[in-house]
């Protein structure tokens, strides 16, 4: 080549060293930032299963015909008929006509014959003077989408949340009913003690699990705290969140943390799930009442640290905890009912649990007043279906997973 010996493509060793320790850096830096973010969310398919409610509060995910297929029963604060939907198509289906001002449902199958029976509260009102407080029972006949045949468990003014829970882990579940506020509360404090009520299937008699809960009692959740089969209560209130658990057939109560340190009514907690990020347990919370924070609660050492994820929210009311995306971390689901209402995914990042990125759902779409987080389809991965209350919907969010 003209005289001149061929020397390649060799570059002098110094700069190659930097060419090296640049690319390491570089690769590091790239590394580093995919582990501050999120992993990516799945795509989500929006489906209206109906238009036609009139104030949507609460959604009940419950296999009602015996198909395996998770349908919806949807509580409707103005309506006067209780109403289920029946998976995949989305029939309507009457569970009981004289049903005004419901508020609240669970399921458990008492009998064992294979088709839940649904606990219910309606005749509601916020004033104890006003509020009727019906705890109603129904049971299926030989058509499961007639009409169900309802027996009153008990009376009590401000009837507000209705749970079945295992207490000790041998699959026979408890009811339990708490009122929001106790006879004597009015606003703006609601200074008086909220029980939470017990009734054993068969004779139904009203026993007091606890009594000492003071203001408004938003929620009671059953949780697995421990990972045995037995379950505990996750009560959020004007007090902030607490855990009941029955110990030696004694209940024994833990005050877990005040939420919302604002003097109240803006105080404690609103609505409380459990969800984990691997082997870290962790809480996240609506706060304070009807509030305008999605909050988690992290344990850092033996405290728990509350960070808070949003702060925009106008009447919050719809939470959920679920694992979205199948890499072993949950994410929490929000969603709110005041001016502006959306619905919000948090995702703690990789590297930094204390870090949530938000991912906007539903912007305008759903007033959400409760989502819950499950297979609806059938295809393996966890669904979102959520109720509207001004709007009057609810829609499903299927999850189609990631695109390849």
């Amino acid at each position: 080549m003209n005289g001149m010996p061929y020397m390649g493509s060799r570059i002098p060793a110094a700069v190659s060293h930097q060419c090296w320790i640049f690319l390491c850096r570089t690769i590091t830096f790239l590394c580093a930032g995919m582990l501050l973010r999120a992993a990516e969310l799945p795509h989500f398919r929006e489906q209206t299963v109906t238009k036609g409610l009139k104030y949507g509060y609460q959604i009940v995910l419950v296999d009602l015909n015996g198909d395996g297929k998770k349908d919806l029963i949807a509580i409707d604060e103005r309506a006067t008929e209780l109403v289920w939907f029946e998976n995949p198509g989305w029939q309507r289906h009457v569970l009981a006509t004289n049903a005004p001002r419901q508020i609240n449902a669970d399921c458990w199958d008492v009998d064992g014959d294979g088709i839940p029976e649904v606990a219910f509260a309606c005749q509601f009102e916020t004033n104890p003077e006003k509020s009727i407080g019906n705890l109603v029972l129904l049971k299926h006949g030989s058509d499961i989408r007639q009409p169900w045949t309802a027996m009153e468990i008990d009376r009590v003014p401000t009837a507000h949340r209705v749970r079945w829970i295992d207490p000790e882990g041998k699959g026979k579940k408890v009811l339990l009913m708490a009122p929001l506020v106790g006879m004597k509360a009015r606003p703006p404090l609601y200074e008086d003690n909220v029980p939470i009520y017990l009734y054993r299937p068969g004779d139904w008699k009203r026993e007091i699990l606890c009594g000492d809960i003071r203001g408004i009692l938003h929620a009671i959740n059953p949780v697995n705290w421990d990972g045995s089969a037995r379950q505990q209560v996750l009560a959020a209130s004007f007090q902030g969140l607490r855990r009941l658990e029955l110990k030696k057939g004694r209940w024994i109560s833990t005050d877990l943390t005040n939420g919302d340190p604002r003097p109240c009514p803006e105080c404690g907690s609103s609505e409380a799930r459990i969800g984990r990020l691997g082997k870290i347990r962790f809480i996240a919370a609506i706060e304070p009442w009807h509030g305008n924070q999605v909050v988690t609660y992290l344990p850092i050492g033996k405290q728990l640290k509350r960070i808070v994820l949003d702060d925009g929210m106008v009447n919050g009311h719809a939470l959920a905890v679920g694992d979205l995306d199948g890499d072993g971390r949950d994410e929490i689901v929000a969603g709110f009912r005041g001016k502006g209402y959306r619905l919000s995914v948090f995702q703690a990042v990789q590297a930094d649990v204390k870090r949530w990125e938000k991912t906007v759902l539903d912007d305008g779409g759903i007033a959400a007043a409760d989502c819950k987080i499950e297979d609806i389809t059938g295809d393996g991965n966890p669904d979102i279906v959520c109720i509207g209350a001004s709007t009057g919907n609810i829609k499903l969010y299927e999850n189609l997973g990631r695109k390849r």
